[in-house]
């Protein structure tokens, strides 16, 4: 189990704390795994497992740590104590050279690592979660592209690709250069309208609201809580459309929004002076910027800093492997089906929400 850990690691996204701040090593050995599961043992003791990994959501394995934590040498004072833990490491994880196979991440075919895990659970020698762990490599390592399988979010029907609970974050500053974040979250969706909280911070303090958005999503002009016209469009949306009156979706690139890359339109009005970077797949704005010309020019720009609109369903804490799955996994290790349809069934399985990882 505690061989999740390591996955958890690659690419270290900072999470504010009331204790620590995120280690700033890798994680490659059983002794960075040590390292890593001290670094947090004060948070755990006051939070609990839980909180901890709430706050730490970027290290959604760190509950394996747990582990150690109850191990019966954790609070050992004996020179031998760091060997014992990570000795206790080891009979889970094998030795250095496998470690550091599994921190690599391979993009255009099965590791053998993952293939050896398999072969292993499917003879009952380890857990589900060490299972999981190598599902999880593959769909980080896009070996894995199950489509986002959710009916109440379609993309691709003329229909805003929001469901109810997804959030989305912008910041900005105004011209006063004071820092400003607003945050619309979906309470309600109906046939005629979506009802919207919004929460906007500013140096002033906090001011809650709600508002009522078309299906067109378009935030009404009369309300004062929102410094974006819009900031979700109808899909799919193609090459030179008009999306409003006065804007035209004139080319195509990608944004990189939490380390990931994203294909995107921009959008301009006639004269160039309102620039939109819209997400392809969901139609969310990445990035709003407004530039008036006068005696002097400012541009205004308010940009996408936290949503759910992108998580997928078969990425959650409650682990859902079904026993039937073994047999699929027996046809890979026997060669009586081929990589790429182990890999289509796997896909098709996260896609209904039958494996959730």
């Amino acid at each position: 189990m505690l061989l999740l850990i390591i996955g958890a690691i690659s690419g270290i996204i900072g999470v504010p704390s009331a204790f620590a701040q995120d280690p700033d090593f890798e994680v490659k050995t059983t002794k960075d795994i040590l390292k890593f599961c001290e670094f947090f043992y004060d948070e755990y003791i006051f939070m609990g497992v839980e909180t901890l990994s709430e706050q730490y959501q970027n290290y959604p394995n760190l509950r394996a740590c747990v582990i150690l934590y109850n191990h019966v040498t954790w609070k050992s004072t004996h020179p031998g104590r760091d060997t014992v833990l990570v000795a206790e490491i080891e009979k889970y994880l094998g030795n250095a050279k496998y470690i550091k196979d599994r921190h690599l991440r391979i993009s255009d075919t099965m590791p053998e690592w993952i293939k050896n895990d398999a072969k292993m659970w499917m003879q009952g020698k380890i857990t589900d979660s060490r299972f999981a762990y190598g599902i999880r490599i593959m769909l980080e390592a896009h070996l894995l592209n199950p489509s986002l399988n959710n009916t109440d979010r379609n993309c691709n029907e003329n229909k805003l690709c929001i469901v109810k609970s997804d959030f989305m974050k912008y910041s900005y500053s105004n011209k006063y250069g004071q820092d400003i974040t607003e945050r619309y979250t979906v309470d309600s969706i109906s046939d005629d309208e979506i009802l919207m909280s919004t929460e906007k911070i500013s140096r002033d303090g906090k001011e809650m609201n709600s508002i009522n958005i078309d299906n067109h999503g378009t935030i009404p002009t009369n309300k004062k809580c929102c410094m974006i016209d819009k900031f979700i469009f109808l899909t799919p949306i193609n090459f030179g459309d008009m999306i409003t009156s006065d804007l035209k979706v004139i080319g195509e690139t990608t944004y990189e929004f939490k380390n990931k890359a994203h294909q995107v339109w921009i959008a301009q009005n006639s004269e160039k002076q309102d620039t939109i970077i819209i997400d392809k797949e969901t139609g969310l704005v990445f990035s709003d910027s407004h530039k008036e010309t006068d005696i002097v020019t400012k541009r205004e720009k308010i940009e996408l800093t936290d949503t759910n609109v992108f998580e997928r369903k078969y990425l959650t804490y409650e682990l859902a492997i079904p026993k039937w799955f073994k047999t699929i996994t027996m046809w890979l290790i026997d060669d009586l089906i081929s990589e790429s349809e182990y890999l289509k069934a796997t896909e098709n399985l996260l896609e209904q929400g039958i494996i959730r990882v």
